[in-house]
């Protein structure tokens, strides 16, 4: 009994490190570049879904594949009926796998495992890696599945099993329930497909039961979704809200036309399959790839309608629009110049965007949404020079170093700043604490206020009184931490550590201030 569950655990394993390996090589060749292409293929809903189609046959999970477009979306590289579009061929794209893994490829899994572990680990070819690594990544995801599809035969031969099963009689409703929570604990809903399918074609289960477990799955993977798009808001809600949608509705129409096939008589989805000449394993694979399809041009031609629903339902937020590049653009990159000065004043843009942490911090506030948003723009802003260096290379050098070099700045002073805000958030209601979280508060944001004045203004006493307040705190906050730690009521561990943290923080949010008023301020080398 062992050696079986192992056959099922070692397939989910394997499945679940390609998964994880795919992903991690796709977000290094998911480049601002890629996602410019993707816009010109995105033009229309017809060309994105042929696009959601590829991408969905590549990321093989519709969890990573919304959140990509998600990611898209947020950069304004694809509109909102484009990105939907995109999902719709995702759910075409993924279900390919589930086909494929009803044929014989476990030799050629095994062949691509070895050519893509070959380039690996070449160093002649370790500009190849991101692209290996995600064959290596689906190899594996396709030879687990394979082992997790063995697997069900011999399983199935136990009696302790097949006891378990037959105990559970032919209710469709368990079966539909059971699918469910396995996706949403396997987070895919293929693999929890394939095994209801193998058991099926070994007679574990029925034919009626397999296809309600692939019925199942769309419901398991809508609650991964759901549970998953939580925090966010505006579009990027809008398109995941709009697969779970999409799966309840495929579900809403396929469950009550197989009950009226069963018990009716009414010919449908599973009367279709059964009428191919295929093995009992493809032919309901085929109910898999039907369920992706057989809404698709409804879907399609509703786009827009569907656009228009969703954002009454999840109205575009503030976050989102802080989340998008107001200064670069596609076609910025073109004279090296233009495109410095565009970076200068988006950089601009984001450090008052950190500004505005400390106002959600007075509201008791969390600071991840806002985070977000300003770390969406700092990695747009990290691409676009990128992308710059690589199309002028001899051009700009020095203003572009400079402008890299304060970029660095910018995303340590992010980090930092974010520390000291949730540790503030964190700090307990004490009467003790009360005066060392606003004069905490209340002193950084200041200074922070001090800066974004001196932008605007951009004149010298501005500057001047901008440079006499950013510098060194390290012996300001010593006596803080002396201070509070202490107290005559001693402060508990937690507070304690909460307190050190924040006094760090705020030393690390001066140094960095320091060095980003003498970058921004155009006085600087007159004053020293």
């Amino acid at each position: 009994m062992t050696e079986l569950l192992g056959g099922v655990a070692g397939g989910l394993g394997l499945f679940f490190v390609g998964m994880w390996l795919l992903t991690e090589n796709l977000k290094k060749l998911a480049s601002r570049r890629l996602r410019k292409i993707a816009q010109r293929w995105t033009a229309n809903r017809y060309s994105a879904l042929l696009w959601g189609t590829l991408a969905g046959g590549v990321t093989q999970s519709m969890s990573a594949l919304t959140f990509i477009v998600v990611s898209i979306l947020r950069s304004r590289l694809v509109s909102t009926e484009g990105a939907l579009a995109m999902i719709l061929g995702g759910g075409i794209g993924v279900t390919t796998l589930v086909m494929l893994v009803t044929f014989d490829i476990k030799l050629a899994s095994l062949y691509a495992l070895g050519i893509a572990g070959a380039v690996l680990v070449s160093e002649r070819l370790s500009k190849y890696r991101p692209v290996a690594g995600s064959c290596f990544g689906g190899a594996m995801i396709i030879l687990g599945l394979v082992l997790l599809k063995e697997a069900a035969a011999p399983l199935a031969e136990q009696p302790w099993f097949r006891d378990m099963v037959e105990g559970s009689g032919d209710s469709l409703i368990f079966a539909f329930l059971v699918a469910a929570l396995l996706t949403f604990i396997v987070q895919s809903s293929g693999a929890v497909s394939i095994f209801g399918i193998s058991l099926a074609a070994v007679g574990v289960i029925t034919i009626d039961q397999a296809i309600i477990t692939i019925y199942g799955s769309f419901i398991g993977s809508s609650a991964i979704l759901y549970v998953l798009s939580a925090k966010l808001t505006g579009r990027s809600r809008q398109a995941v809200m709009y697969m779970v949608i999409y799966n309840l509705l495929i579900c809403a129409v396929a469950v009550p036309l197989l009950y009226c096939e069963i018990y009716l008589g009414v010919p449908s989805i599973k009367a279709w399959i059964l009428a191919f000449d295929l093995d009992l394993d493809q032919q309901l694979a085929l109910v898999y790839f039907t369920l992706a399809v057989f809404l698709l041009p409804l879907m399609l031609a509703g786009l827009g309608i569907s656009a228009r629903v969703l954002e009454r339902l999840w109205p575009t937020s503030e976050i989102d629009e802080l989340s998008r590049t107001q200064f670069i653009h596609d076609h910025a990159s073109v004279d090296v110049e233009t495109s410095l000065v565009l970076v200068d004043l988006e950089q601009r843009r984001v450090f008052r965007m950190l500004s505005q942490y400390f106002d959600l911090v007075r509201r008791r506030k969390g600071v991840e949404p806002l985070r977000g948003a300003s770390r969406t723009v700092l990695s747009e802003i990290d691409e676009f020079l990128s992308d710059l260096q690589t199309l002028h290379p001899m051009q700009g050098v020095e203003n572009r170093n400079a402008l890299v070099n304060r970029q660095k700045l910018l995303s340590w002073l992010e980090d930092a700043l974010a520390a000291k805000c949730e540790a503030l958030l964190e700090l307990a209601d004490r009467s003790s604490l009360d005066e060392f979280r606003t004069s905490i508060l209340e002193g950084v944001d200041s200074v922070f206020l001090s800066l974004v004045d001196a932008m605007d203004a951009n004149d010298g006493m501005s500057w001047h009184l901008a440079s006499r307040l950013t510098g060194d705190r390290s012996e300001l906050m010593r006596k803080i931490r002396v201070h509070y730690l202490d107290l005559d009521s001693p402060l508990r561990k937690v507070e304690m550590i909460n307190v050190l943290l924040i006094t760090n923080a705020v030393e690390e949010v001066f140094f960095l201030l320091s060095k980003i008023e003498a970058d921004f301020n155009p006085f600087s080398a007159e004053e020293s």
